[in-house]
C-alpha cells in the first residue's frame, strides 16, 4: 500500500473537556470539531502519566512510563531505544520535529551565548532525539513569546519573533510548502501553550471570568491552601492572591485553546492547499501530553493526579476514506495506544516491543474490542513541593483507583460522581480490593519494578513536618 503522510500535532496540558465537541460550554474549537466530526475523537482518552516527560516518551515509544524509555520527569529519551520516527524510517518515512520535546535535558547543553536570554533553551544532544531527523527542536522554554529552537545540527538557537503556536505553525507550513521528496513524511508539531504560563495574544483573550461556566469542582481561591497568598512551586515570584484568581486563570486558558484550534485550522487549510498532502493522503493526530486541574479541586498549574481534568485529554484522528467519519469513538484509549495505532493506520506490524493497544480497526469503524482498562501512574516524579509524590491506578469504564507511595488510595465511581468528589476507598472496601488485586496483575503484566512491593508488602508511612507554610493535600495520610 502506499504509506500516508503522518502529521502529529501535540499540546501541552490541554484537558480533554475543554473542546465545544467535547461539551465544554465556554470555549470554541471549530477545527478540532471538524477533525472530530470527519473523523473520530475518543471521548475517553487518558495520559497515561500525567506530567510532560514521561508522557512524552509513552507517546513515542508506545510503553508506559515506569518501564519505558523514559521512566520519570529528570529523564531523557535512551539514547538507543526505538521510537515511532524509528518505526516509520525502516517503512521509508522522512522523520521531522518541531516545537517542544522535553526528552532531553542535558544541564550543560546550553551554548555559552545563549545563557541566560529569554527564550534559550537547552539543545537537545543528536543521540537523544529518538531518531528524527530533521530537527526544529527546543526543550522547555515557558515563554510563549521567547521561543528559540536548534536547527538541525547547529549549535545555536534560531529565535522566532511572535507568540509560540503562531510562529511554529507558520515554520511547519512554511516547511510543508517546501517538502519536495517522494519519501512520506512522518511530522510532529508539538507546541507549549495552553501550559503555564497563561498568556495568550490580545486578540484571543476574549473571556470573561466572572461568565465563564465551570465545573462543579471547581473552586475559586488561590492555590493551593484557600488562605495566604502563596507562590506557584514552579514560579516562586507569581504570588497567587487575587479571590478571582481562578477564573481568569481559566479565562486564559480557554483563550490559549482558541488560539491552537486557529493554528489547527491554518495548518488544515495549508495542507488541503498542496495536492501531495491531500486529505485521503494525510493521517492528521491531534493529542496533548496530559491535563490540568484548572481550578478544579481549587488547584492549577497542577496536573500530576489521576484526576480526571488531569488525565483526559484529547485524541483526534482525521484521514478520509480510512478514519470513518463517526464523531465521538468509545473506548479507553491511552496514549501508549498511539504508535500501535498510527502502525496499523499505515499498514504496519505494531513491534513487539510495544505496551500498547492498536485502535486502527475500531478507528475504520470496524467493531472490535477494546482493552477493559488503562493504567494510570506518576513516575519518576519530580517533586517540587510535598504533595508531589509517586502513585499507580487504573481507570475503567467506571471505576477509577490509585495508590500513593504513601499508602493513600482513591477510589472514584465515575458513573456516579464523574467530577470524583467522594473517594470511596473507606466505604465499599470490596470494590477497593477488587481493583487493587486487577491494578498488581497490570502492573506486572507491563513489568512494574517496584510497586507491586509497595501495595503488597509497604510499612507505615510517617507523617512529614511541612515546612513550606502551604497547606498541601494530605498524601501521606492512609
Amino acid at each position: 500500500m502506499k504509506r500516508p503522510h503522518v502529521i502529529y500535532v501535540l499540546s501541552d496540558e490541554h484537558r480533554g473537556q475543554a473542546m465545544s465537541h467535547a461539551g465544554d460550554p465556554n470555549v470554541s474549537t471549530p477545527a478540532m470539531d471538524r477533525m472530530a466530526v470527519e473523523g473520530a475523537s475518543f471521548h475517553r482518552a487518558y495520559a497515561n502519566c500525567p506530567v510532560c516527560t514521561p508522557s512524552r516518551g509513552t507517546i513515542f515509544s508506545g510503553r508506559h512510563a515506569h518501564s519505558g524509555p523514559v521512566p520519570g520527569f529528570r529523564e531523557a529519551y535512551k539514547a538507543t531505544a526505538p521510537s515511532t520516527a524509528t518505526v516509520l524510517k525502516e517503512l521509508g518515512y522522512r522523520t521531522a520535529y518541531f516545537g517542544k520535546w522535553h526528552c532531553g535535558i542535558v544541564h550543560d547543553q546550553v551554548p555559552p551565548a545563549a545563557r541566560g536570554q529569554p527564550g534559550a533553551p537547552h539543545r537537545t544532544p543528536e543521540h537523544l532525539r529518538a531518531g528524527f531527523e530533521d530537527w526544529f527542536g527546543f526543550e522547555v522554554i515557558n515563554d510563549h513569546y521567547h521561543t528559540s529552537f536548534y536547527e538541525g545540527d547547529a549549535v545555536e538557537p534560531t529565535r522566532l519573533p511572535g507568540y509560540q503556536t503562531d510562529v511554529l505553525t507558520d515554520r511547519v507550513i512554511d516547511y510543508l510548502r517546501a517538502y519536495d521528496q517522494d519519501a512520506p513524511l512522518f511530522l510532529v508539531l508539538s507546541v507549549e501553550p495552553p501550559h503555564f504560563p497563561l498568556d495568550v495574544p490580545e486578540a484571543w483573550d476574549r473571556f470573561d471570568p466572572a461568565a465563564l461556566a465551570v465545573r462543579p469542582n471547581f473552586i475559586n481561591r488561590p492555590q493551593p491552601n484557600g488562605g495566604a497568598p502563596v507562590a506557584s512551586p514552579w514560579e516562586p515570584s507569581r504570588i497567587h492572591d487575587s479571590s478571582n484568581d481562578m477564573r481568569r486563570h481559566l479565562a486564559t486558558y480557554y483563550g490559549m485553546i482558541e488560539n491552537l484550534d486557529w493554528n489547527i485550522g491554518r495548518l488544515r487549510e495549508a495542507l488541503g492547499e498542496l495536492p501531495k498532502f491531500a486529505d485521503d493522503q494525510t493521517l492528521s493526530v491531534y493529542i496533548s501530553d496530559h491535563g490540568d486541574f484548572m481550578g478544579s479541586h481549587g488547584l492549577h498549574d497542577r496536573k500530576e493526579h489521576p484526576h480526571e481534568e488531569c488525565t483526559r485529554i484529547p485524541a483526534l484522528f482525521h484521514w478520509p476514506g480510512v478514519v470513518s467519519a463517526q464523531g465521538s469513538v468509545d473506548g479507553l484509549f491511552g496514549l501508549v495506544d498511539l504508535l500501535p495505532t498510527t502502525c496499523g493506520l499505515v499498514g504496519a506490524d505494531v513491534p513487539v516491543w510495544v505496551q500498547g493497544f492498536d485502535f486502527s480497526p475500531r478507528l475504520r469503524g470496524e467493531r472490535a474490542d477494546g482493552p477493559q482498562w488503562q493504567l494510570l501512574e506518576m513516575s519518576g516524579s519530580p517533586r517540587w513541593c510535598l504533595d508531589f509524590v509517586d502513585w499507580r491506578g487504573l481507570v475503567t469504564e467506571r471505576w477509577k483507583y490509585a495508590f500513593y507511595e504513601t499508602g493513600t488510595e482513591l477510589l472514584f465511581d465515575l458513573e456516579s460522581d464523574p467530577y470524583e468528589q467522594n473517594n470511596l476507598v473507606v466505604q465499599m472496601p470490596e470494590q477497593r480490593d477488587e481493583l487493587r488485586a486487577l491494578l498488581l496483575e497490570a502492573l506486572r503484566v507491563t513489568r512494574e519494578p517496584f510497586f507491586d512491593v509497595l501495595i503488597e508488602h509497604g510499612v507505615e508511612c510517617q507523617v512529614p513536618k511541612n515546612v513550606s507554610g502551604v497547606d498541601y493535600r494530605i498524601l501521606w495520610q492512609t
